[in-house]
């Protein structure tokens, strides 16, 4: 009877042991959960930051510092906790958020404290393929932000019977207009060979642009939101030969549509515009695609 009322009493020790052991394992868990938790509303918040940073570059770093900073802190990052850095080159936004949490259960081992960190990084360039782009084709002059141009001529002043249609998908009126309305549905890329679509076409380009237009009503070219119908991706292209021709994507722009008048006359002003996107080592013609690179 003694031997047994020992093996009970140890028993009853190891059984102790062991539910501390495993209550132990359960409390850092928790803690290791929130510590999780924590990293991940860091990454989320640096990605939301540099991505918005990215927006402004590379004509005005100064601003992607600014609104790197205030996208991290509407994500619950205080600013004293968020590190930005822009490169040399106005490329790259680089975004650090800090921040910590109390340990509940760790603390009984003598770690009160966890700090985390994550970093994301948002490279942007010249954008080298889109996919929408109206069928219209604008030769590269200089263009200055912010001012208005003709894209599209509505007669007498074209080159040798092309006034700046672009033949996407098929030839054709009918396939002008409804890439005009929707958007030419097929990536376009720099380097690609297109053809012209020749004459004013001025019917189907009001009728297939007066929706756009009306869209941007009550806006101005630096308030107008970059998924209005009004803002457009147009391929920059090589100077047009006679009639139906060849050209050549050298880039691509982003205007805000203005107006459209029955001669097929098309106006807007040229974006300093960022959207998503692949991007190679081509010239810059406005339109940038950022992306995330860490």
């Amino acid at each position: 009877m003694p031997r047994q009322r020992a093996e009970s009493g140890q028993a009853t020790v190891l059984f102790a042991l062991a539910a501390v052991a495993l209550l132990s394992v359960a409390s850092l868990s928790l803690d290791a959960g929130r510590a999780y938790i924590k990293t991940q509303q860091l990454k989320a918040a640096a990605d939301a930051a540099a991505l918005a940073g990215g927006q402004e570059l590379p004509s005005d770093p100064a601003a992607a510092l600014s609104v790197a900073v205030a996208t991290a802190s509407r994500n619950g990052v205080p600013s004293q906790d968020v590190q930005v850095q822009v490169n040399a080159q106005d490329t790259v936004v680089t975004v650090t958020t800090r921040g910590g949490i109390p340990y509940y259960f760790a603390s009984l081992f003598g770690i009160d404290q966890g700090t985390f960190q994550a970093t994301s990084a948002v490279a942007v360039g010249p954008i080298s393929e889109v996919t929408g782009a109206m069928p219209l084709g604008v030769v590269w002059n200089d263009f200055a932000y912010g001012q208005t141009y003709t894209l599209k001529d509505g007669g007498g002043e074209g080159s040798d019977g092309n006034y700046g249609g672009l033949a996407l998908g098929g030839t054709g009126a009918d396939t002008y207009q409804q890439n005009l309305e929707s958007g030419y549905a097929v990536p376009l890329t720099v380097g690609e060979t297109l053809q012209t679509e020749p004459g004013t076409m001025a019917g189907p380009t009001q009728q297939g642009l007066e929706a756009r237009v009306a869209a941007g009503a009550g806006y101005a070219w630096d308030t107008v939101p970059l998924g209005s119908p009004a803002v457009v991706d147009l391929p920059i292209i090589s100077q047009p030969g006679n009639g139906r021709t060849d050209v050549t994507i050298l880039g691509f722009a982003a205007f805000f549509l203005t107006g459209v008048d029955c001669s097929g006359d098309v106006q807007g002003v040229f974006l300093d515009a960022v959207t998503s996107g692949q991007f190679g080592g081509g010239a810059s013609y406005g339109l940038q695609a950022e992306r995330l690179i860490e």
